[in-house]
């Protein structure tokens, strides 16, 4: 039995020890929370917007798919209704059934007015008609923005001969897809930089000219015909008080009522869902049921104040346009959709490969409100152009 002396003497060296071990250890669990923040700070890979010199290196425009028959640029539309951005990694083979299923329903002269009718009551567009005949502007139904990942496979190349070939199905039957209706646009980024990152990409590009803008999957898991409900939502939510300039946003929701619930997924997916819900309750809103669903939209003004303000790149980037949304008191309409798993999803279903996932989507909301709490993020005011 040791002494007191011999206590005394042992005290001081597991004090020294346990410092030792439990400074570096913090160390290392703060890096882990903020190791966002850090790796934008020093690469400045998020400044994909204006100003930063680097973002033309992190940015280039391929040339627009855009069959016109001829149209010279100077007739080309100056805004659209509607846009629809698809962020894109590695989809050489889901992005041709999205695409062919998604112009099909935009193509249908029915579902097209519709749209065009929600859109116009939504952002009090006066000018209504396709042509633009005897206005100031031209406004087309719609845009499809292809926000290409640095994919390494044929995802470009693939939306090309996609385009093309509908193009000649056009030109020889009246039963082709019509692409006079949906001009196909790739931005692409030069290297693999997050879900988050092509998104942010194609909402504020200049080459978005819609005053909606919906972000939608690659895979095509959503119903396109869910696009409807959200519009609806978004007219009915704002009543007879459209003005051009209203800040809306419509998201898509796979778990927006119990009885309402469509999806079709994985007991591993609903697991995993369940438990990010679970952390985006605590650390995000609990007003949101299902942030990470991939169909969202959004007018131009809210796209642009909060995706000029947005710092992730990877998967939880939804959770921070949560955050945002709610600093700049932005209400968010969540709308029911209808969703089914589909085969090739980016993220991995092996059980290490969840937990690492699991284990990023929660540092990285951590580190959401750790920034904004400690000023380390500040929400900046985006300058929004109205057009006479």
């Amino acid at each position: 039995m040791p002494n007191v002396s011999d206590v005394t003497v042992l005290l001081p060296g597991s004090l020294v020890i346990g410092i030792a071990t439990l400074v570096p250890l913090f160390i290392a669990v703060i890096y882990f929370i903020f190791e966002p923040a850090i790796s934008l700070s020093l690469s400045h890979k998020n400044d994909i917007d204006n100003g930063n010199p680097k973002a033309k290196e992190s940015l280039i425009l391929e040339h627009p798919i855009i069959h016109d028959d001829g149209n010279k640029n100077d007739d080309s539309p100056d805004e659209y209704f509607l846009s629809l951005v698809v962020p894109a990694y590695n989809e050489e083979e889901r992005l041709p059934p999205m695409l062919q299923s998604t112009i099909s329903y935009l193509q249908k002269e029915e579902n097209r007015d519709n749209i065009i009718k929600l859109c116009s009551k939504i952002c009090n567009i006066k000018n209504n008609s396709n042509s633009g005949c005897g206005s100031k502007r031209k406004i087309s139904p719609f845009q499809i923005i292809i926000a290409n990942d640095g994919s390494t496979d044929g995802t470009v190349q693939t939306v090309k001969d996609f385009a093309r070939k509908a193009h000649e199905n056009e030109n020889s039957s009246s039963t082709g897809t019509d692409l006079l209706l949906v001009p196909i646009q790739i931005l692409t980024l030069t290297q693999n930089l997050g879900k988050g990152a092509a998104v942010k990409a194609g909402m504020i590009h200049p080459c978005n000219k819609a005053h909606l803008r919906l972000m939608v999957d690659a895979d095509g898991a959503t119903n396109i015909e869910s696009l409807s409900s959200l519009l609806m939502e978004m007219v009915n939510a704002n009543g007879d008080d459209n003005t051009e300039g209203n800040i809306n946003i419509a998201f898509g929701s796979r778990a927006h009522l119990a009885n309402e619930s469509k999806a079709k997924r994985s007991k591993v997916r609903t697991f995993l869902m369940n438990v990010f819900h679970f952390f985006v309750k605590t650390l995000c809103s609990s007003r949101i049921h299902d942030t990470q669903c991939g169909f969202k939209l959004f007018t131009k003004d809210a796209a642009l104040a909060l995706f000029h303000n947005l710092h992730l790149e990877q998967w939880a980037f939804d959770t921070e346009l949560v955050v945002i949304a709610e600093n700049l008191n932005m209400p968010i309409v969540e709308v029911g959709v209808e969703w089914q798993e589909i085969d090739g999803s980016k993220l991995h279903t092996g059980k290490l490969a969840l937990i690492k996932a699991s284990a990023c989507m929660l540092r990285d909301m951590i580190c959401v409100r750790a920034c904004y709490w400690l000023g380390l993020w500040v929400l900046t005011e985006v300058k929004i152009e109205k057009v006479d």
